[in-house]
């Protein structure tokens, strides 16, 4: 009488598996940082550039979920009423938005 381990023979790698996105998990939790606070000069010219807007390229440093992150495109919409701007079609909160910078507008065309 022949035993057939059947899918028994594989449990032992989907253990690894599990414990590799388990390891990938506590990674990206234990890498996660405090939101940046930002100097009111900073403040000033980021709000500076949302005013003066007018379609140049820019990159924008957000915060979210305890990682920075990048994003570089055209502004498609600055929502002053819900506080937020719309770039690329993400949704980026003012209050989570660390810099923005921008090729065409340099820190020196405002009197900070």
């Amino acid at each position: 009488m022949s035993s057939d381990r059947g899918m028994k023979k594989y449990a032992p790698f989907a253990s690894l598996i599990e414990q590799s996105i388990c390891l990938n998990e506590m990674r990206y939790k234990k890498n996660k940082i405090d939101k940046p606070k930002i100097a009111s000069e900073r403040a000033d010219k980021i709000n500076k550039i949302l005013v003066n807007y007018h379609k140049e390229e820019v990159t924008i440093t957000y915060f979210y979920d305890g990682y920075l992150y990048d994003l570089k495109g055209i502004i498609e919409k600055v929502d002053k009423n819900k506080k937020r701007i719309i770039i690329n079609d993400a949704i980026i909160p003012f209050s989570e938005i660390i810099d923005i910078n921008s090729s065409e507008i340099s820190d020196f065309d405002f009197d900070i």
